[in-house]
């Protein structure tokens, strides 16, 4: 565990509730504290570096495989997890918790990262 990710969660619980980002209210065990931008590059806890994610779907972002367009504000899956029934719905659908310009920098970070590679 990391420091401080217990803390880290519960200020994105306060902010958004028990939401997930991408498919709106979910049970709080069920929730997990994503970073926008790789813990590894920054080894912090960013304010508005944050959102709560569903586990599936925090490990689905962490790999790029799901992204945020950020001028839209809508979901980019992966060409390779387009095809499965749970996930496909939710190609081009809003965020389902607002965010402010700080989060919305950071999800522009991950964009750049994640859709600079070709389609995974």
């Amino acid at each position: 565990v990391r420091i401080g990710q217990g803390k880290f969660r519960k200020s994105l619980i306060d902010k958004f509730g028990h939401n997930c980002a991408f498919a709106g209210p979910t049970p709080a065990q069920a929730l997990e504290a994503a970073h926008l931008m790789s813990w590894s590059s920054l080894e912090r806890h960013e304010e508005g570096g944050g959102l709560l994610l569903r586990r599936d779907l925090h490990r689905l972002f962490d790999l790029g495989l799901i992204a945020v367009d950020p001028t839209k504000l809508t979901l980019d899956l992966a060409s390779s997890i387009k095809e499965f029934s749970q996930y496909s719905p939710l190609q081009g659908s809003p965020l389902r918790v607002l965010i402010s310009r700080r989060e919305i920098k950071w999800l522009k970070r991950h964009w750049d990262e994640h859709r600079e590679m070709t389609d995974v």
